[in-house]
């Protein structure tokens, strides 16, 4: 199988996130210990913080460059209105504009699921319903590593053509979705277009991939679907 059909599944890579920066935003100052410290003997450099804006001066005090791989955890629900996903969706764009190959894993409520979609819409790459375990989070930020680091390697090798520079971040950010687009895409080809053979590769849940696949305007093939036994995933037109 060549590497234009497909990526390797995620969950697979050893360790993708030794050494890597994890910014922990959460407003429970024991919640926030207890995960910080599980999560840096798991190897990441963890930066942990209790609101957007300490969340961004913490950021600014390590000097985090602007084309650094790194991932983000980060409750959507954020003082100074806790109850709301406002400080949360405002903090995710924030860091985007300033860190595009940022990978964000958002933290919801049981039924905010429409806050979830927004979030994915607003350029996360992953979402998990609270309370969350340690079984399932470690996954999910491995995965948002892997995809992190793949970026920067096929950035690097000029496989996407940019310059980056804090003052045209957005069009950073538009080359790093166009890289996590392909990616999806070569996943989807590679499994024949079986979405959930592709999420499996991948190690999504069926639905969180369809949000992504209609994020980045990936329809399903009907006739595809129907020799499958399962929807598919196409370019629009």
């Amino acid at each position: 199988m060549s590497e234009e059909a497909a990526a390797p599944p995620p969950a697979c890579a050893a360790q993708p996130q030794a050494g890597m920066p994890l910014v922990w935003v959460e407003d429970d100052p024991l919640l926030s210990a207890w995960l910080a410290e599980s999560l840096a003997e798991d190897g990441w450099q963890v930066l942990a913080a209790q609101d957007r804006p300490s969340a961004l001066a913490l950021l600014e005090r390590h000097a985090l460059p602007a084309e650094q791989p790194c991932v983000a955890l980060l409750d959507m629900g954020l003082p100074p209105r806790p109850a709301r996903p406002d400080e949360g969706l405002l903090l995710l764009a924030q860091l985007l504009v300033r860190w595009p190959l940022m990978h964000a894993v958002v933290l919801t409520g049981q039924s905010e699921n429409a806050v979830a979609q927004q979030a994915v819409h607003a350029g996360a790459f992953d979402f998990l319903a609270k309370p969350v375990s340690l079984a399932a989070l470690r996954p999910a930020l491995a995965r948002a590593a892997w995809f992190a680091r793949r970026q920067h390697e096929l950035l690097a090798q000029g496989r996407v053509q940019l310059s980056v520079r804090a003052e045209l971040s957005g069009g950073v950010r538009e080359a790093s979705d166009q890289v996590a687009e392909q990616m999806i895409r070569r996943v989807l080809a590679a499994n024949g277009f079986n979405v959930t053979a592709a999420a499996r590769s991948l190690g999504l849940e069926r639905e969180q991939l369809y949000y992504h696949m209609k994020k980045f305007g990936i329809q399903r093939q009907p006739a595809t679907a129907a020799r499958a036994g399962e929807p598919d995933a196409g370019r629009t037109a």
